[in-house]
């Protein structure tokens, strides 16, 4: 018989296993001999059940009918081998039951560790994702080793916890961040794990502000500019206060050569979050906007910058030495290219870039391209 049909312990009757506060568990069953009624005597007590008849072997029944003259009345015989047949337990069923009654107590009892034991593991894997999470959002994405300690946390944090919306939607921004500043090893298999990790998260939380902006940010990656476009429009309307996505619409009408539109869409972001840790990024855009409209002295009021509050990022130095030496600032420009190239030594002017956009953008391009051929990168 199964051990839970034998206990048929609830909360409030615990009849074979007691829960003792801040101790555990006991077996607390009661184990009584009985006998099944198929069951012959022992051996040893079978002389017992002879002993009215002097010990000689019982009678045969018709040898009973014929002595009493009635088939109907038992013997006296048979009076004493019937009480001694109720009066005897065998001693292997009460040992099986014994055993019985141990087996399930060790299977409810190592059932219930474990289960113990999962729970708690869950419990703390959660934890220190939420931990890690929290430790992947203070960090500013400026630099290749920023990147790589993001990217890192935030596997990390999706792993221990998958149902962890945040950690999917971090997770979703380094890579797409690899991808657009070219520090990616392999875009199409980062863009792939991104577009996965957003779509997860995107289950759990879909009306989460952080998901939404994760969205703009890879539609971009992927180069699908006018949809980026309408995606961070309606999420800009019920997240008013939400500067990345107005940057990231700025970024996507760059990447069509709308530059006045790019422009405000930069300007509000600042407008929204003057001390944001991101500001660095729309003063990008501000600046590469001006250079190429010809207003250099705005460019490089704006490059400086963001040159300044993310030196390692590299493009924004790029964007300002082809600004200083359009305005005849040599030394400025050698030493803002200089400061490029440590960064990007492969860089060359038939590769430079931080993304291929329209034809609109290329030919809008070709000015920034001048600046640098002036402050001294190579075909």
């Amino acid at each position: 018989m199964p051990c839970a049909r034998r206990s048929a312990d609830t909360g409030a009757e615990q009849r074979l296993i007691k829960t003792l506060p801040r101790k555990g568990v006991r077996f607390v069953g009661d184990v009584r001999e009985g006998r099944d009624a198929s069951e012959a005597p022992d051996a040893a007590d079978a002389p017992k059940a002879n002993n009215a008849n002097g010990g000689l072997p019982a009678p045969q029944a018709s040898e009973v009918e014929g002595l009493n003259g009635d088939s109907q009345a038992p013997t006296e015989f048979m009076l004493a081998e019937s009480a001694t047949r109720r009066s005897v337990a065998p001693r292997a069923v009460a040992a099986a039951i014994a055993a019985t009654g141990l087996i399930c107590f060790a299977t409810l009892l190592w059932a219930y560790f474990a289960h113990s034991a999962q729970v708690e593991q869950t419990r703390a894997n959660i934890e220190t994702a939420a931990k890690l999470t929290q430790i992947a959002e203070k960090i500013d994405v400026i630099s290749r080793e920023d990147y790589q300690a993001v990217r890192s946390l935030a596997h990390w944090a999706v792993d221990l916890d998958p149902n962890n919306a945040v950690a999917l939607t971090r997770l979703t921004r380094a890579l797409t961040t690899g991808v657009l500043n070219h520090w990616s090893d392999d875009v199409a298999n980062d863009l792939h794990a991104a577009d996965q990790a957003l779509q997860s998260a995107a289950r759990i939380a879909p009306d989460s502000m952080d998901v939404r902006g994760a969205q703009c940010h890879i539609l971009r990656a992927m180069r699908r500019y006018e949809v980026a476009i309408n995606v961070c429009s309606e999420a800009a309307q019920r997240f008013p206060k939400y500067p990345f996505l107005h940057k990231e619409i700025g970024y996507n009408r760059l990447m069509l050569g709308q530059l006045d539109e790019a422009l405000a869409e930069f300007q509000e972001a600042d407008r929204i979050a003057p001390n944001s840790r991101l500001r660095w990024s729309w003063y990008q855009g501000e600046g590469l906007v001006y250079l190429m409209q010809g207003q250099d002295m705005k460019a490089i009021d704006y490059l400086s910058r963001a040159t300044l509050e993310a030196p390692n990022t590299g493009h924004p130095a790029a964007y300002l030495a082809s600004a200083y030496a359009l305005v005849g600032r040599e030394q400025e420009a050698r030493e803002a290219l200089d400061h490029y190239m440590k960064l990007w030594p492969k860089t060359a002017l038939n590769n430079f870039g931080p993304m291929v956009g329209s034809a609109a953008f290329n030919s809008k391009m070709e000015r920034v391209l001048k600046g640098l051929r002036l402050a001294g990168l190579t075909e």
